[in-house]
Parts: structure tokens; C-alpha cells; sequence
């Protein structure tokens, strides 16, 4: 190898490999011998720890600023949940509201459709008006009513034809089924004769009793009958 090369080698070569050794050296040696709170928060880039560059257990609690973290540095289900709360102050209570307007009164109704009732006793007379009680008749006198036969009453002199007619037994009195196994039925003038009354009579009513023990027969027994008009 001539002087030449050799002094190449010795200066040029030598020189920068020597100066590549020291820089490794020295970059080797500042990562590993880390002076004593050389690292602050300044100095560390956000973002540049993470767990990919820390080994397993590098920082521990007492590494770490008491206070320093943010609930945004854990994972979801982390942080355990604080006890409830105290519970709050009622609120105050509403005021009452206020009463709504009273409605208009309805139209008054039609009058009653009976155009004639009465309360027959058993005998055929019409049931005494009594103080402070409302009158069972109406639109029926005593001389309109007979009792030509047992069980059988005809009303007469109706100022109007009836065009129908509803009856019950009136069972004042007598409470007593044997009082009151009878049963009553009516019938009003249609343009024919209503047999066992007069020829102008308007309306037949007609009370039949039966028992277990005889067949049954047209027996008087107390009534109330309304009657119907167009």
C-alpha cells in the first residue's frame, strides 16, 4: 500500500469514523443517563407517550401529579361510580286552579205522554187523595169506573181515545205471595166491543189469580193503568 493511501486512511477515514463513534456514544448515553428532572411537561411533545412506547409498569402512581389526570384519560368503565347523592329540595307546590264556569241549564223536556192515569182499590173506587202526597189520578173520575163482575173493570167518558194502555198490580197492603199470585192485563176500545163492559166503554182491565191448588179465576185485586194518546 503506498504512503499515499495510508495517509488517507489515517486523517480522513479515521477522523469521521472516530466522530461517528462519539455521537453514538454520546446519543446511547443521554437516552439511558437521563440527568434528574431533565424531562418536564414542556419538554414532552403532546401525544408522544403512549402505551406502544412505555414498557409494562413505567409509570406508576406515584410517578404521576396527584390531580393531574382527566376522566377523559380512562377507558369507559374504569372510573368506579361515587354514592348517590343527597336528594334535592322539593319544589314548591302549585297553586290551585281556578273553578271553571258553571254550564247553561238545559232546555226544559216535553210533558209527560200519559194522558190519563188512575190508582183503583180492589173494590173499584179510586184510591183517596191524601195531604202532601200527589194526586194517583189524572184526566179519571169515580163515575167513570164500574165493577160489572169479579176481576173485571171498565172505564168510561174518557175525554180522548186511547191509543194505548199499560197496567200493574198495586200491591199496597199486602206483601204476602199468597196477597199477591195474580196477574193483571188491559185492553183499550179499537172499534170493537170489550165483552163484560158497556158498549162505550174505553178500556177493560181485568185481575186473574191462580193457585197450585184450584184453576185460575178473575179475582178483584187493587191496579194502576196509564193510558197513551196521539
Amino acid at each position: 500500500m503506498s504512503a499515499r493511501i495510508r495517509a488517507r486512511l489515517t486523517f480522513a477515514n479515521v477522523i469521521s469514523l472516530i466522530a461517528l463513534f462519539v455521537a453514538l456514544g454520546g446519543t446511547g448515553y443521554a437516552a439511558i443517563k437521563l440527568p434528574k428532572n431533565s424531562v418536564t411537561a414542556k419538554t414532552i411533545k403532546k401525544g408522544a407517550v403512549t402505551n406502544a412506547k412505555l414498557g409494562k409498569n413505567a409509570v406508576t402512581s406515584s410517578k404521576v401529579k396527584d390531580g393531574s389526570l382527566l376522566k377523559t384519560d380512562f377507558a369507559n368503565g374504569q372510573l368506579p361510580a361515587g354514592p348517590q347523592g343527597p336528594q334535592g329540595i322539593q319544589g314548591p307546590s302549585g297553586t290551585n286552579g281556578t273553578n271553571g264556569t258553571n254550564g247553561t241549564d238545559g232546555a226544559q223536556g216535553p210533558a209527560g205522554i200519559a194522558a190519563a192515569y188512575a190508582r183503583v182499590q180492589a173494590n173499584g173506587t179510586l184510591l183517596p187523595s191524601l195531604a202532601d202526597f200527589p194526586s194517583g189520578t189524572k184526566n179519571v173520575d169515580q163515575t167513570m169506573i164500574t165493577n160489572p163482575a169479579a176481576g173485571t173493570y171498565c172505564i168510561t167518558g174518557l175525554a180522548f181515545r186511547p191509543t194505548s194502555g199499560m197496567v200493574t198490580l198495586d200491591n199496597a197492603g199486602a206483601s204476602a205471595a199468597t196477597q199477591n199470585n195474580f196477574a193483571a192485563s188491559v185492553a183499550v176500545e179499537r172499534g170493537n166491543t170489550l165483552g163484560g163492559c158497556p158498549a162505550d166503554t174505553n178500556a177493560r182491565i181485568v185481575t186473574t189469580q191462580w193457585t197450585d191448588a184450584v184453576a185460575p179465576a178473575n179475582v178483584n185485586h187493587g191496579f194502576i193503568v196509564w193510558f197513551e194518546s196521539n
